[in-house]
Order: C-alpha cells, then sequence, then structure tokens
C-alpha cells in the first residue's frame, strides 16, 4: 500500500465535506468506557465517551467519539477504496479546545496506516505502519518531514516497549497463573485486558484491568496479580516530538474452562 504525505495532509482540511457527502440510513449511539470498549455496567462509573455510528446508502459509515461534555474526540469516515481495492478509513482526533491533532489514512483490511501529528496545524512527525506476508509487521517514525526514521521495528514506538522476551513472559505465565475458584464454580471465562502505566523514564507507576466492567472480579484481580509478580521493565514511549513520554502497554490475559 502506497500513501501520498501530501496528499494525506490535504485531507485535514476536507473532513467536513467528507461528512457533509454522507446520506444517513442509520444511526446508532453506543456508550464507552475509558478504553473505548462499550459500557456494559454504568454502576461502576465506567461511562466515559458515546460514540455515534452513521451509516450511508454506499456502505460508508462515519463514527464520531465525544466526551461527556459533548466535545469531539475522534472522528473515523470508512468506505471501500475502489481504485486501490480494500477497504480505508480516514481517522482525525481532537484536543479539548476541538483542534485537530492527528490525522490517519488507514487500510482497514490488513492494518497498514499513515498517521501524521500536528502541532498548531503543523506537521511535527509522522508514524508509518505497514503489514506484510513476507516482511512482518514493521513500523517507522519520522520527525516532521524528514524521510529518515528516528525509530523503526516490530512494535510501536510511540508506546512504551517491553526489556523482556514474549517466551519469558509466557514461560512465566503457565507457571504462575491460577484459576480463580470462585471464577472456576461459577463456569465464568473472559479475557482481562491489564493497562501498565509507563511514565517518561520507563518506570512502571500503576496497573488497572480496563474491561473490568465486563469480566468476573477474580479474573481481573489475578491477571494483575501475576503481572506484578513478573515485574515486566519497559523502556518508554516516544512523544510526537520525538521525546521520551509516559505511556500505556496492554497485556491481555485469557481465560478458558477446558
Amino acid at each position: 500500500m502506497v500513501f501520498k504525505c501530501k496528499v494525506l495532509i490535504s485531507l485535514f482540511f476536507y473532513t467536513s465535506l467528507v461528512t457533509q457527502c454522507l446520506i444517513a440510513q442509520e444511526r446508532v449511539i453506543i456508550k464507552l468506557d475509558g478504553g473505548m470498549t462499550p459500557v456494559l455496567n454504568e454502576n461502576f462509573g465506567t461511562h466515559k465517551y458515546n460514540q455515534i455510528i452513521t451509516t450511508g446508502t454506499d456502505s460508508s459509515s462515519i463514527s464520531k467519539i465525544y466526551d461527556l461534555k459533548n466535545r469531539l474526540f475522534s472522528q473515523t469516515k470508512e468506505k471501500y477504496n475502489e481504485e486501490l481495492g480494500y477497504n480505508e478509513a480516514i481517522i482525525s482526533k481532537y484536543d479539548t479546545l476541538q483542534n485537530l491533532i492527528s490525522s490517519e489514512i488507514k487500510n482497514v483490511d490488513n492494518g497498514s496506516f499513515v498517521r501524521v501529528f500536528l502541532d498548531e496545524e503543523k506537521v511535527v512527525s509522522r508514524l508509518e505502519f505497514t503489514k506484510g506476508e513476507s516482511n512482518g509487521e514493521n513500523y517507522k517514525l519520522y520527525m516532521g518531514e524528514s524521510e529518515t526514521p528516528i525509530a523503526i521495528g516490530p512494535t510501536n514506538p510511540m508506546d512504551p516497549s517491553p526489556s523482556f522476551e514474549q517466551e519469558e513472559f509466557f514461560k512465566f505465565l503457565s507457571q504462575t497463573l491460577q484459576y480463580p475458584s470462585q471464577a472456576r464454580s461459577e463456569r465464568e471465562t473472559g479475557t482481562a485486558i491489564v493497562a501498565i502505566e509507563v511514565n517518561k523514564n520507563g518506570e512502571v507507576i500503576n496497573y488497572h484491568c480496563e474491561n473490568e466492567d465486563s469480566i468476573h472480579p477474580s479474573l481481573s484481580k489475578e491477571a494483575i496479580r501475576v503481572i506484578k509478580k513478573f515485574d515486566p521493565q519497559f523502556n518508554p514511549a516516544y512523544g510526537i516530538f520525538g521525546e521520551p513520554v509516559a505511556g500505556t502497554f496492554k497485556i491481555p490475559i485469557r481465560f478458558k474452562l477446558s
């Protein structure tokens, strides 16, 4: 998939025109939590955003996410690109003052994308992700309009990167993870998504389960216990200016009864 950076930048200023071209067929409103997943139980106080999805007669769709103060957080326009032959998404994100802070073109079918970050309407960095059958997954982070990446590799440099081997973690998991007796007796299953908050120095400062309202409490508690015991170490994430910043690393822990 080939992207033209200049074409991408021009899209920033025409998002409203795309929206006006959508002929509405259906409108759905979904309540989301802080991890952008549907809220299953509002009693936990997890409702943070509202997602409005509008589907057009040409099978295109627009998804808008607002915070509870009705400020636009993101907009995603998705349609089939007949010229290139894949489903395409154009994703725009905004700050609390409604300034555009990033825009992205994404190949929905294979996940490849180009994401541009802005500060006061000026491009400050660009993140590219490609996924190929032979080359695997590859990220590249560029500063400004430079064509020389400052970071390249199989993991997103704008997320904290683990300094441990996956095999080491999976081995520890298989030896340490226990199925909670209460969840087992009640035949409860599910995947706990543990979010690990890492500061700009690469130090872990907090653990929490992002989907605790959708799984049995004992499963999320056990997932966090095991990861804390493993004591993972990280390198800090890159910010949009190339500086080390705080970030969140997510690990899914699946509980399945045989």
